[in-house]
């Protein structure tokens, strides 16, 4: 089980979904440009797996839903709380409250 896990369902086009996905991403990847080493998407671009300092991702669209999970390091864990709440912040703005 991920340590942090974020869900929201989607009304929108798999292909405007993904173009989202693309862009929490990129947010976080700019956001802390330090701590991403890498990220690969699979070849229809709907699944992501990041790797950093002290974390790895798996995003992840579907036609109806969009996942987030991030396993955090043992050093990384106590700021869970401040990461969650940066994925779940740009999940609401571009995907809407759960």
């Amino acid at each position: 089980m991920a340590d942090i896990s974020v869900r929201r369902t989607h009304t929108m086009t798999e292909e405007d979904a993904k173009a989202k996905v693309h862009q929490v991403v990129a947010d976080i990847e700019q956001e802390f440009p330090s701590l991403v080493d890498d990220i690969k998407w699979n070849a229809d671009k709907t699944k992501a797996d990041v790797k950093g300092k002290g974390f790895t991702g798996k995003f992840a669209v579907t036609g109806n839903e969009v996942s987030i999970d991030i396993d955090l390091a043992f050093f990384a864990r106590p700021f869970r709380g401040k990461v969650e709440s940066r994925v779940e912040s740009r999940m609401d703005e571009y995907f809407g409250q759960a």
